[in-house]
């Protein structure tokens, strides 16, 4: 049985929006010895749910940073969203569509989490609406009318529901977040960005137990 690795993460975190090089070179390097599974963080949830407009000044020297750091650019679309400042952070939307792939194909879930970052975060797609998703998931091979059916089911919500709450049951306060599961024993890699090597330097450690 492999090792698995869970990447906590959340459509709307812009610093796994960062990270999404750096994992998926992980997974390039080692998907033949370890599984992956994402999870959805929950990050814009309940009373964090907020409009753009409420943090936006903190948004934009966030994603500054981010650029410098991580290297990804944030497109000219999302931000004249951030100007408008209108939309609500929600993370709910993004991560009923995510439950709709692991269930349908989750083969494609992490292809999928990184792709809806990158329609955010660069193209600028609003994230509360489920039509918006449907792209993406054509590209994952759902068909555009079984998702929009799934995602209106309770079943999915529930789901997601299940994903932020696996996420505070780890104990995870900060996204992007990697957990490796070994021999029965889970290790926190990484919680915030790290950058690759940093990030191998770790797993091999922790394989060596």
């Amino acid at each position: 049985m492999k090792d698995t690795i869970f990447y906590f993460y959340d459509a709307l975190c812009s610093w796994c929006y960062g990270f999404s090089p750096v994992l998926k070179k992980l997974i390039e390097k080692y998907g033949d010895e370890l599984d992956f599974e994402v999870i959805s963080g929950g990050m814009q949830t309940g009373d964090r749910k907020q409009p753009v407009s409420d943090i936006r000044d903190y948004l934009k020297g966030a994603y500054l940073n981010v650029t410098e750091r991580t290297g990804v650019q944030f497109g000219t679309d999302f931000m004249e969203v951030l100007e408008d400042g209108n939309r609500l952070l929600n993370s709910v939307p993004a991560a009923v569509a995510l439950s709709v792939v692991k269930e349908l194909k989750p083969k494609e879930a992490l292809n999928f989490a990184s792709s809806i970052q990158r329609a955010i975060y660069y193209d600028g797609i609003d994230w509360n609406k489920a039509e918006a998703f449907i792209p993406y998931v054509e590209k994952a091979g759902i068909e555009a009318d079984l998702f929009l059916e799934k995602f209106q089911e309770d079943t999915f919500l529930q789901k997601a529901k299940a994903d932020f709450n696996l996420a505070a049951n780890f104990g995870i306060t900060g996204f992007p977040a990697v957990v490796l599961k070994r021999k029965g024993k889970y290790y926190l890699m990484a919680q915030g960005f790290l950058p690759f090597d940093q990030l191998e330097e770790t797993l091999e450690k922790a394989k060596r137990n």
